[in-house]
């Protein structure tokens, strides 16, 4: 259900061609400042193009500084105003989905309850990033685009100030984009993004635990250039994380409005990669500074289990598992049930659904794997009738399972039978969930020892048919599969 673009909350657009140029050379700190000099120059001038040049000359040996690495290629960048930003979203969502993608995507959402049913996601999803954007780096194309907002506007929103959103060209502001943007270039230049994604295509939050890694890289290498350290032990990691803490209550006040009035889902996922992964890169760093963070791009994080409990990476592994649920077309295709497809919720995405009941957040740090299956009812007059949902989770434990168990009945229940959960830790509904799914269907959670089993959508004799078959599930530990270089 994650779509992965690499902004600052990030990024544009005339395609960057692939230049056959020279490795770009090493510059001083002398040259740096006086092409520094040279790119304000050009900019209170109003060329803004000028500008972005010397300063994309200029940061690539900031950057190769900091990091310690050096690009292979000169990058250039381009310029897109906001109306043209939203044009190439939209070109960038229809090329890199499918219509069957997409509609997953959605009827995932929407199953889980997690967005209301009429809700247009896809243009939810694209409107959040339009508003917010300040940049982005395209591995597809290997572009890198910055926005110049055209004619007056608005101050920006805090948060996106914060990911890089500016009034107009602000000097300052391209220069940190810039840091940014072109950390994911060079990124893009040492470890081939789009190869490392390939292989983790149908796991979604094997994606976000990817951008978590490739974003949050890029963060820091922001904040240690803004700040001027040269030291990433300076760096406390308690003091960042409790500061982002603190931030993320007032994230739904801060943003556009798109992004206020957005679902949790959106909100939460879209900042996660800048904020926890910059905690996680952080604490990469804090084993073998840059070193330590180059390595990861060799052995990824496998789940956003591990990038929000650096430990689960670092010292006390914990791989996640992957679960295989068995084909289910015979026992619903006579019914008239399509499969739309499946993936994987991950400890992140669970938290965000179950926030909604107290201690629900809790009860998903005992996430060990998942996967969820969606299928939809038989058209009636070209629309789509409503969803079925076939979701089973493994947990560290048997009591992790009855927790996210107990905690799931009481997302799915109404405010008022909330109240009467008896399992621990008796959660309790903060707001009602909705979903796209049969009104008068069966529900069934099932704990087996360490695993959950959901069936919801269906009628009861299916229900029962597919809760037997799921005791055929098949567990393994993932593994990155790292593409042959």
């Amino acid at each position: 259900m994650s779509a992965i673009v690499y902004a600052g909350l990030l990024t544009g657009v005339w395609q960057m061609p692939l230049l056959r140029a020279e490795k770009p050379p090493k510059l001083s700190e002398k040259r740096i400042a006086k092409i520094t000099l040279d790119g304000d120059r050009l900019a209170d001038q109003g060329d803004y193009q000028g500008a972005l040049d010397r300063y994309t000359r200029a940061y690539q040996g900031v950057v190769s500084r900091i990091r310690g690495q050096d690009f292979l290629l000169p990058v250039k960048p381009s310029i897109f105003n906001r109306q043209e930003l939203g044009e190439e979203m939209l070109k960038m969502v229809e090329q890199e989905y499918t219509p069957e993608e997409l509609r997953l995507m959605d009827a995932s959402y929407k199953a889980f309850g997690l967005v209301p049913p009429e809700l247009d996601t896809i243009a939810l999803m694209t409107s959040m990033l339009t508003e917010e954007v300040a940049g982005f780096y395209d591995p597809d194309n290997k572009r890198m685009v910055l926005i110049v907002e055209g004619g007056p506007v608005k101050q920006p929103s805090w948060l996106g100030s914060l990911l890089g959103a500016k009034p107009a060209f602000d000097k300052d502001e391209q220069k940190t984009t810039l840091a940014h943007e072109l950390t994911h270039a060079l990124q893009d230049q040492l470890y081939d993004l789009n190869a490392l994604e390939k292989g983790i295509e149908d796991d979604d939050d094997m994606l976000l635990a990817f951008s978590a890694l490739v974003e949050g890289d890029a963060t820091l290498l922001m904040f240690v250039e803004a700040g001027d350290i040269d030291d990433l032990s300076k760096m406390d990691p308690d003091a960042m994380r409790a500061t982002f803490n603190i931030m993320s209550w007032m994230l739904p006040l801060a943003g556009g409005k798109t992004f206020r009035t957005a679902p949790p889902i959106f909100r939460d996922s879209l900042t996660f990669p800048y904020f926890q992964g910059m905690l996680f890169t952080l604490a990469l760093a804090g084993q073998d500074g840059w070193q330590g963070v180059h390595r990861a791009y060799r052995s990824p994080p496998l789940s956003t289990e591990q990038v929000l409990h650096p430990a689960k990476y670092l010292t006390d592994v914990d791989l996640p598992q992957r679960v295989d649920i068995p084909d289910l077309t015979e026992l619903l295709k006579p019914a008239g049930w399509k499969h739309l497809g499946g993936n994987c919720l991950g400890e992140l995405q669970t938290g965000i659904m179950l926030k909604r009941v107290f201690g629900g957040k809790q009860a998903a740090t005992g996430w060990d794997g998942d996967r969820y299956e969606v299928f939809c009812s038989p058209v009636v007059d070209s629309t789509e009738g409503p969803l079925a949902l076939i979701y089973v989770s493994v947990w560290d434990s048997p009591t992790d399972a009855e927790e996210f168990a107990a905690a799931y009945r009481a997302y799915r229940s109404p405010p008022h039978e909330a109240l009467e959960v008896e399992q621990p830790p008796s959660p309790k509904r903060t707001d009602s969930s909705t979903s796209a799914l049969v009104g008068d269907s069966r529900r069934e959670v099932v704990v087996e020892g360490d695993k959950v089993w959901i069936v919801e959508g269906l009628n009861e004799a299916l229900t029962t048919a597919v809760v037997s078959r799921l005791a055929q599930c098949e567990y393994r530990e993932k593994e990155f599969p790292l593409p042959v270089r």
